[in-house]
């Protein structure tokens, strides 16, 4: 799918604004947020060696950025099959002569 897609435009629009609101308002999320300091936390307390406190953020990073990639290929295929059911072009089998007889 083509960055410059009217859907890349949309989901940047919601992701970037809409989200946030969503996002502070979500206690689940907040949770993460919460067990993600402790984790921090202890981990600044062992005191690591640069080298290893740089690969594990490296690590992490990357893993972020393919759950956020995953999502962000999830909600597209969202909207793209809602984009589909409304013209008519991904009914389930039989939808499409109910349509037709109406």
């Amino acid at each position: 799918m083509e960055k410059e897609s009217a859907l890349y435009q949309l989901m940047g629009v919601r992701m970037n604004g809409v989200m946030n609101g969503i996002t502070n308002s979500d206690g689940e999320y907040q949770e993460i947020i919460r067990k993600s300091d402790v984790y921090s936390g202890r981990l600044e307390e062992m005191e690591l060696p640069e080298e290893v406190r740089l690969l594990i953020d490296r690590y992490v990073s990357e893993q972020n950025a393919l759950g956020s990639r995953y999502g962000m290929l999830a909600y597209l295929l969202g909207f793209s099959d809602c984009k589909e059911m409304l013209l008519g072009n991904c009914l389930p089998a039989g939808t499409k002569e109910m349509v037709s007889e109406a």
